[in-house]
């Protein structure tokens, strides 16, 4: 990894330039908006210097980046930075909570390449948080963005600007107005003046992209994580091409949706009953899928114990806890058993067999809880005070079925042990 040329982001080295960071998120609006500040003084915002040395071009990263992206920046984008000596700031978060802090890739005037492999590069993936936690990436609000891409650049900017003033360029394009209105109320305590110069030149999606090929003959392609769930059905060709030309890249987030949909039916990476996994097969993307199931043969398995206390639609407490862990066959294996120890048929929706004691129903509070055998990727988690809320409400017949399933699955660990 490559760092400074001997620079620390203090703001005495600013002088009495105001710093100006440009968030380049990789994909087609900022790309433009970033390489249009470096080769077009006219379109530069009045606080950059002639040049540009107070300029800052930050980058975070996922850990779930296409690679093609990265590589595309780095053969068009960052060749143009490091001719002009302008900062690149790439970032990452170090774990899954704020307190856990960042890594740095890299703060350096001559960058020639981007860090997108959580694992080569020694950074938290946002897929490692949604693979302990048993989820996908959800539809309800860009909560992803915020934690994985803003997060770490706000503590970079808190670190090294501290309480200096900064002007903070953002690629919204003329069309997004809405996003616009949001953003703008977020002023870091007025150290923050953020800017949107593609909106203000009122340039689309489009112009930015023809802008962009006409300089490097490439269409640049929309920057998100492999396993987005916005990517909406005009946009989804191109996502499809990717995932054909990348299957070695991208066969896992199959695998973390299997997982997901065994803990809820409800989380199909688009919707419910809209999962990635379905999405691929209807396409054809056979080389994904057979990446994907060899990896879920010889993967750990777990069997996992499943409760939910529901106050209102969409309102749950959840207990994930793991009663036994196998290979994939003694897994399912244990599953069966249990169920004809319990004298409760299993039910199977889609690719996932549930064994049910306290099936869905529609009233308000309720309980659900259910066995599922899947990857053993998921951390065990429990809701403080959750037992005393379930107990509250589950009924002897419950209660008396969870102990005999308790003594079963506890005689079967003691066994394999």
């Amino acid at each position: 990894m490559e760092y400074a040329d001997g620079l620390f982001a203090l703001p005495s080295l600013f002088g009495s330039a105001t710093p100006v960071c440009w968030s380049f998120g990789l994909g087609v609006e900022s790309a433009a908006g970033v390489v249009r500040t470096l080769l077009d003084p006219g379109f530069r915002p009045p606080q950059l210097r002639e040049d540009l040395s107070n300029l800052i071009v930050m980058v975070a990263q996922t850990g779930d980046e296409w690679t093609s992206t990265c590589d595309l920046v780095a053969e068009h984008v960052l060749p143009l930075l490091a001719a002009r000596r302008v900062r690149l700031v790439e970032v990452a978060r170090a774990g899954p909570k704020v307190a856990d802090g960042i890594v740095v890739l890299q703060d350096t005037r001559t960058p020639t390449r981007l860090h997108p492999d959580a694992d080569e590069h020694g950074f938290y993936a946002l897929s490692a948080e949604h693979r302990g936690n048993g989820v996908m990436p959800t539809l309800a609000g860009r909560s992803c963005s915020a934690k994985a891409k803003g997060q770490p650049l706000d503590a970079w900017r808190a670190t090294h600007l501290g309480h200096l003033p900064y002007t903070h360029a953002v690629g919204f394009n003329y069309n997004e107005t809405r996003r616009i209105e949001r953003d703008t109320s977020v002023t870091m305590s007025g150290r923050r003046n953020p800017i949107y110069p593609l909106h203000e030149a009122g340039w689309s999606r489009e112009r930015a992209q023809g802008y962009l090929y006409g300089l490097f003959g490439v269409w640049w392609p929309k920057s998100c994580c492999r396993q987005c769930c916005f990517v909406s059905v005009p946009s989804w060709p191109d996502q499809l091409a990717r995932y054909r030309a990348a299957p070695q890249e991208s066969y896992k987030h199959l695998v973390d949706e299997y997982t997901s949909l065994a803990l809820n039916h409800r989380t199909g990476l688009f919707g419910p009953n809209k999962s990635l996994r379905d999405r691929l097969r209807t396409d054809g993307a056979v080389e994904v899928h057979t990446l994907a199931d060899a990896a879920l043969e010889r993967c750990r398995w777990a069997v996992y114990r499943v409760r939910r206390c529901y106050t209102a639609p969409g309102k749950a407490w959840r207990c994930i806890q793991i009663v036994h862990r196998a290979d994939r066959a003694e897994a399912t294996a244990l599953l069966t058993g249990l169920a004809t120890h319990l004298r409760i048929p299993l039910r199977t929706d889609g690719e996932h067999t549930r064994l049910w004691l306290a099936p869905p129903s529609t009233q308000f509070p309720r309980l659900e809880e259910f066995f599922v055998a899947a990857p053993d990727s998921v951390i065990e988690k429990r809701r403080l005070n959750f037992e005393t809320r379930w107990h509250g409400h589950a009924d002897a017949a419950l209660l008396t079925l969870e102990h005999r399933a308790e003594l079963f699955c506890d005689s079967r660990t003691a066994r394999a042990a």
